[in-house]
């Protein structure tokens, strides 16, 4: 018996802080996170990294031919070498990126939001080529899925007014 009200009161402490502070959940039946899902259409580079982000996007945010707002992103990665072994053979890189993206209304060229997202993610060029290749293929698609994450999360907080 007292363990379960030593439960009830643990619950009771957790909620309290978040009730306090005016929190409202994003993906409630009538928050922010609905009510942009389905309404965005997106542009993304023709590249292989360009078209997972995409996908990560309309797996978040809903797939739309043509929505109410429309989201262009223009990806920038590089490849940065990081170890570099006594024989100069090159064994590790970082994939450093960054997303600039601007959400305008269909049919028009003023931003409603504008923003930055960046992160990195790296691999391992040590071994095969075929390895080393699939290493690298699968850092760029975790570094799109990343940024396409930011963004979804910058959206989100624009859409309910900044914090």
């Amino acid at each position: 018996m007292l363990s379960f009200n030593r439960r009830q009161i643990l619950a009771l402490f957790a909620t309290a802080p978040v009730a306090g502070c005016g929190f409202t959940p994003v993906y409630g039946p009538t928050a922010t996170g609905r009510s942009l899902r389905g309404r965005i259409a997106y542009r993304a580079p023709n590249t292989p990294e360009g078209f997972r982000l995409r996908t990560r996007l309309e797996d978040r945010l809903g797939r739309v031919e043509r929505g109410d707002y429309l989201l262009v992103v223009e990806l920038d990665i590089e490849e940065v070498p990081v170890v570099i072994s006594s024989s100069q053979d090159i064994n590790r890189f970082n994939l450093p990126g960054k997303a600039t993206w601007t959400l305008t209304e269909d049919g028009s060229d003023t931003p409603l939001a504008t923003g930055t997202a960046e992160t990195f993610t790296a691999y391992s060029a040590f071994g095969t080529t075929v390895a080393s290749q699939e290493a690298q293929d699968d850092a760029r698609d975790r570094l799109a899925i990343a940024l396409a994450d930011l963004i979804v999360t910058d959206l989100i907080v624009e859409a309910t007014g900044g914090a």
